[in-house]
């Protein structure tokens, strides 16, 4: 090879190097310079997944506060543990007596994704058959570790439970014109009460330890209906769930702690029936579209159960760790700091880094149009539905958002103009601007990603 040769190669190499690194470099005073970004802590990383490179990065071996960004690492550790059509629950029998209990499942009569297999499955019983519900074991606490204790009232904070039913929520139906209500379910132990009090807009409080609910109509009526939907979640218990059953399906069930059919036990697996429910990936979509916090917690305890009797998000965790250590990743820690399903525990710390591990785990594993379509996408679904606007038709950004006070997340898949796909993440924390700043400043990010790259 000439040395003419040589050296145009050489200066065509030196500006391809030039040029990343200014594009970088860009990137990074944005990061530090841009409206709202003064006295944030921002981690970012931007990785291409087929030249296994790190393009760009700015504290991305830092810890960050991920917020929903964790429900990327719970659909990413429980999909190697889940069967592809997911348990919805078991059940065994003898002639006289039939014995149901919890796979974590969460559908039941769910209000955005109802499932009735339950339902219809306890239905089809004989009459003159006695019904057991059996509390199978478990680890579970209505809250997580690390929540915010004031997350009750909310409705995205429905109680972690070992049989979810109704989403664990109540939906009222408020017409504030009427000064009426209706609420799904219409169970008789549910206590409602009308406030008398003016308000701006329709309220429904309760309490922290009793299903007493109130609601305030809104007196304004300054809006384009007069009708409004709340979700609050109820105080759970497993005397609730079979109530609610028993409501549903007229007929009665005998609550059991222990496993109720004799010469019958819970080891004798070739006895154990399993009903199945939906597909998981409808589970995974369902949860990371919206990002719903109660599907998340249930994804990890149905992982739990499906090698152990106990149904626990540490067992779980600790699978996924387990799951972890076969992957080769230079971005996975050893020692990940996890602790819930959902994001809503302070206590998760991922770097950005690490999200990318976890994502390029899972473009490993999925086909891009599989998991593209799971994910929210810019303009067009999910938590991205108003934002990251589509260009030419085409949404060009597949991401999950995490948002909690002062901390916003962004991680996923962009597509560059240049046809490339890359995979990023961007972690704000502990700005005091508001959230639609942050949102705004990833987009101007986001956007100088897609041109250049």
């Amino acid at each position: 090879m000439s040395r003419i040769l040589l050296f145009i190669l050489f200066s065509i190499w030196i500006q391809l190097v030039y040029a990343q690194k200014h594009k970088a470099e860009n990137i990074k005073k944005d990061l530090q310079n841009l409206e709202g970004f003064e006295n944030a802590f921002v981690g970012f990383a931007l990785y291409d997944p087929d030249k296994d490179v790190m393009l760009a990065s700015h504290y991305a071996d830092k810890h960050m506060t991920p917020a929903s960004n964790t429900k990327l690492f719970t659909f990413w550790g429980t999909d190697s543990w889940l069967p592809t059509q997911l348990d919805a629950f078991y059940w065994a029998q003898n002639p006289d007596s039939l014995v149901f209990w919890s796979s974590g499942y969460p559908l039941t009569l769910h209000p955005e994704h109802p499932d009735s297999t339950l339902i219809h499955f306890l239905n089809g019983i004989p009459e003159d058959k006695k019904v057991f519900y059996w509390i199978r074991p478990n680890e579970i606490e209505r809250f997580g570790s690390g929540w915010g204790w004031d997350d009750f009232g909310g409705y995205y904070g429905a109680e972690m439970s070992l049989f979810p039913i109704y989403g664990n929520s109540v939906q009222f139906i408020i017409d504030n014109e009427k000064r009426t209500y209706s609420m799904t379910p219409d169970y008789q132990g549910f206590k409602v009460k009308v406030s008398n009090k003016e308000s701006n807009r329709t309220k429904v409080h309760r309490d922290e330890f009793w299903n007493e609910f109130e609601i305030q109509f809104d007196s304004t009526l300054n809006t384009q209906s007069p009708i409004d939907t709340l979700i609050r979640p109820f105080r759970y218990s497993d005397q609730l769930f079979v109530e609610l059953l028993e409501q549903v399906t007229e007929r009665e069930i005998t609550l059991a702690s222990q496993f109720p059919i004799q010469h019958l036990g819970y080891y004798d697996y070739h006895k154990i029936e399993i009903q199945r429910g939906v597909h998981k990936d409808s589970l995974y979509k369902w949860m990371l579209q919206p990002s719903d916090n109660l599907l998340a917690e249930a994804l990890l305890l149905m992982a739990s159960g499906t090698y152990h009797d106990t149904l626990s998000t540490p067992t779980a965790l600790n699978q996924a760790q387990a799951f972890r250590e076969e992957i080769e990743s230079p971005y996975l820690s050893d020692e990940l700091v996890w602790v819930d399903g959902s994001g809503l525990s302070r206590y998760n710390m991922f770097k950005p880094s690490e999200m990318i591990g976890v994502l390029k785990s899972l473009y490993d594993d999925f086909s891009e149009e599989r998991l593209f379509d799971l994910l929210p996408q810019g303009g067009v679904s999910g938590t991205l539905e108003d934002s990251y606007k589509m260009e030419n038709g085409e949404p060009y950004v597949f991401a999950k958002t995490g948002t909690l006070s002062n901390n916003h997340s962004l991680s996923g898949y962009i597509k560059t103009k240049k046809g490339k796909t890359l995979i990023f993440s961007l972690m704000a924390n502990h700005y005091t601007c508001p959230t639609s700043q942050v949102i705004k400043n990833f987009e101007s990010i986001l956007k100088q990603i897609r041109i250049t790259y």
